[in-house]
């Protein structure tokens, strides 16, 4: 039988407490997430978020405490590294379990790390988690074409370098609402949104030529017979034509081998006096609002002699 020492200073014992405590109800609480036995979004943040920390600050006050109960027991002496001899058969014990708890730690905070991250990407604790301050967002998200879309598609995308920065800018988002010094309402739009070639296109593809798409609409009157009429619309949807290279249709602006540069004079991005539009052939094409010149200091000098 191996018989473990107790540590033998209380700051290693509330370390032992704390990873024991956090490391049993995490997994508790793992497993009813898997079955599917709590919805409570606020239960997420306890036990994806403090219990994990709860347990990794029990492991760093089991080494903390043991090295501070050393440099009390030899105090104004040199520092002895403890012997271990693997012939012995307690210190070989010690080890082997060391080395198995260990492993079995890091199992844990790899797991206990996943979950978090995950739970924290979820459209659970974008809208309902931050209800109080997205729940206008979020009612409008539910109630949109892209309820089923996570949240995190669209507002981070793939990729490492966007989730780091995602992750900073959540931290202080996180501040924010901690001490209530968030805008009201949220301001938009946002000036720092990653762009949607790398988001929103991962769906959308613009390059996708859709042609024309035709729509009928039936309408029944209220006279005696219920008179039918139907209304025939063909949408110019267009879209880049991989054959031909042309872009027609309501998305012709999608296309990748098109440019549109905009100034905006107000944080909204509602008064637009100018607008340049550089086609696939190189044609540049200056659209500028009645009254606004160069002396303005508003708009750009044109681009070529293609500018009107």
């Amino acid at each position: 039988m191996i018989k473990l020492p107790l540590p033998r200073n209380p700051i290693s014992l509330v370390g032992v407490l704390l990873t024991t405590l956090g490391a049993v109800l995490f997994l508790i609480f793992f497993l009813a997430d898997a079955f599917g036995l709590h919805t409570n979004p606020y239960m997420g943040i306890v036990f994806f978020i403090i219990l994990p920390s709860i347990f990794v600050l029990g492991l760093l006050l089991i080494p903390i405490g043991g090295w501070l109960h050393r440099r009390r027991i030899a105090a104004g002496k040199p520092d002895v590294w403890p012997r271990i001899d693997f012939n012995n058969p307690r210190h070989r014990n010690v080890v082997f379990v060391i080395f198995g708890l260990t492993a079995i730690n890091i199992m844990i905070v790899s797991l206990a790390a996943y979950s978090g991250v995950e739970f924290m990407d979820s459209t659970t604790f974008c809208g309902s988690v931050c209800h109080e301050v997205m729940q206008p967002e979020f009612s409008a998200f539910k109630a949109g074409a892209h309820a089923r879309v996570g949240c995190v598609q669209c507002h981070i995308g793939p990729g490492a370098s966007w989730f780091v920065k995602s992750k900073l800018s959540g931290t202080r988002q996180v501040f924010a609402v901690l001490f209530n010094t968030h805008g009201r309402p949220i301001p938009s739009p946002v000036t720092n949104l990653r762009p949607a070639r790398e988001t929103c296109e991962q769906c959308h593809w613009p390059d996708k030529f859709h042609g024309d798409q035709v729509r009928v609409f039936r309408e029944y009157g209220d006279d005696e017979k219920n008179t039918a009429t139907a209304t025939t619309l063909q949408m110019h949807i267009g879209g880049g034509n991989s054959d031909t290279r042309a872009v027609t249709g309501i998305h012709w602006h999608t296309s990748a081998s098109t440019k549109i540069e905009y100034i905006a004079t107000d944080d909204k991005r509602q008064v637009i006096p100018w607008v340049r539009l550089t086609d696939r052939y190189g044609n540049v094409r200056d659209y500028v609002v009645d009254g606004v010149t160069q002396a303005s200091n508003l708009i750009p000098p044109p681009a070529g002699p293609a500018a009107l």
